[in-house]
C-alpha cells in the first residue's frame, strides 16, 4: 500500500488521501482542516479570555475566564486529536 493512501474511519478498506467519502461505504472522512480550525478558534478564545479576565470586571470578568476555560480546552483538544491520528497513521 502506497503512502498516499488511508483506511476509512468505518470499514478499514484502503482509500486514497484526498477522498472525502469512502467509494466501499460512502462514509464521510473527517477533515483535517476542521483540527486546524478548532485550534486557530481555542487559541483566539484563550487570548481574547485572557484579556477580558485580566482587563473588566465583573460580568465581563466571568465571560473572560469562561472563554480562558473553553478556549483552553478547544486549543488542547484540538492539537491532541492531531497527535492521535498521527500516531493511528504510523500504527498502520
Amino acid at each position: 500500500m502506497s503512502s498516499d493512501r488511508l483506511r476509512c474511519v468505518d470499514c478499514r478498506e484502503p482509500i486514497p488521501a484526498d477522498a472525502r467519502i469512502c467509494p466501499h461505504c460512502r462514509a464521510i472522512q473527517p477533515s483535517p482542516l476542521l483540527d486546524v480550525v478548532v485550534v486557530v478558534a481555542g487559541v483566539f478564545a484563550l487570548l481574547f479570555g485572557v484579556v477580558l479576565a485580566v482587563m473588566t470586571v465583573g460580568a465581563s470578568r466571568l465571560l473572560g475566564f469562561l472563554l480562558l476555560v473553553v478556549g483552553f480546552g478547544l486549543a488542547v483538544g484540538g492539537y491532541t486529536r492531531y497527535l492521535d491520528r498521527q500516531a493511528a497513521s504510523r500504527a498502520r
